[in-house]
């Protein structure tokens, strides 16, 4: 048996004209089955009396309640067997095929989507996310291998160019080095070609060497030489520095100079001592002994001088 609902008591009942109010209004009709029923009764009661023309007679309120309601009572079972017993199968079939809400005046809502159908959706929608997330992380790594190998490469270079300056400075302060080594050789055997071209050249200028005049005796100049210096460690100093000069001869030529004579005077010194150049070995000590005299002062001095520099 179908629940006896206020839609299938409205479809039942088209003759009821208060309980189609009733649920247009929104009340519920059982909420007050009996006084509704007892109502119907006594109306269909008092149109029978109308009828039939007999006068209807009430018994009194205190007589007729029990009976009112044992009446209503029974008229409300027999409607509900005769409702619920009479309905053809097609009427209960369609009733039951109705929904409450459409009943009720309610759209039908669509039915609710299954779970595998919602999570699906959801499960590729996260599935696509992470593959999104896997492609900006492998594009980043490779974005930062790309730039680290970039940095690698112009710090290599960096030392390839560091690494070629400094082998350059290195070979350049070996050429140095190495041009300033034959620069000092080259120097020094010039040095020493010179003092061979001036010990030659010495040489050369001694009494007997360089010269074709005779020699003079070398004996009268130094006692003559030895009476004008009246002293005899002065004479010494003044003996070693002609003697080395030119022997004590007269007539020695220096060949690479205009030095000339025992004391060996360039043709400029011969002005000085206000003596002219000759080949007078007497003269030319005067002369040697006034040029000594003004320069330095005494012959051991003029001696210091040429042991010192070569010259005097």
């Amino acid at each position: 048996m179908l629940p006896l609902t206020p839609q299938r008591w409205t479809a039942l009942h088209p003759c009821a004209p208060s309980v189609r109010r009733a649920l247009s209004s929104g009340a519920t009709p059982f909420m007050n089955l009996r006084t509704i029923t007892s109502s119907h009764a006594a109306k269909a009661r008092a149109m029978a009396f109308r009828r039939s023309g007999i006068p209807a007679s009430r018994p009194p309120a205190a007589g007729r309640r029990p009976a009112a309601y044992l009446a209503v009572a029974a008229a409300g079972a027999v409607m509900v067997n005769v409702i619920t017993a009479g309905e053809p199968a097609a009427d209960a079939a369609q009733l039951e095929s109705v929904s409450v809400a459409e009943q009720l005046g309610i759209p039908a809502q669509p039915a609710p989507v299954a779970g595998d159908e919602i999570v699906a959706p959801l499960g590729q929608l996260a599935a696509s996310r992470s593959e999104r997330d896997a492609e900006r992380t492998a594009a980043a790594e490779a974005q930062a291998a790309a730039d680290q190998a970039e940095r690698d490469r112009l710090a290599a270079e960096e030392a390839a160019r560091l690494a070629a300056e400094e082998a350059a400075r290195v070979a350049a302060e070996e050429a140095a080095r190495v041009a300033a080594e034959e620069a000092a050789r080259a120097e020094e055997a010039a040095r020493a070609e010179a003092a061979r071209a001036a010990e030659a050249a010495a040489a050369a200028a001694r009494p007997g060497r360089g010269t074709s005049a005779p020699v003079a005796p070398g004996g009268s100049y130094k006692e003559y030489a030895m009476s004008k210096v009246g002293s005899s460690s002065e004479f010494s100093c003044l003996e070693n520095l002609w003697g080395k000069e030119s022997g004590w001869n007269p007539n020695a030529q220096n060949p690479s100079s205009t030095a000339y004579g025992i004391a060996q005077f360039l043709n400029s010194t011969w002005a000085g001592t206000g003596i002219a150049k000759t080949s007078d070995g007497y003269r030319q000590i005067d002369a040697g002994l006034i040029y000594i005299e003004k320069t330095y002062g005494s012959p051991c001095a003029a001696w210091a001088k040429s042991q010192s520099s070569g010259w005097y």
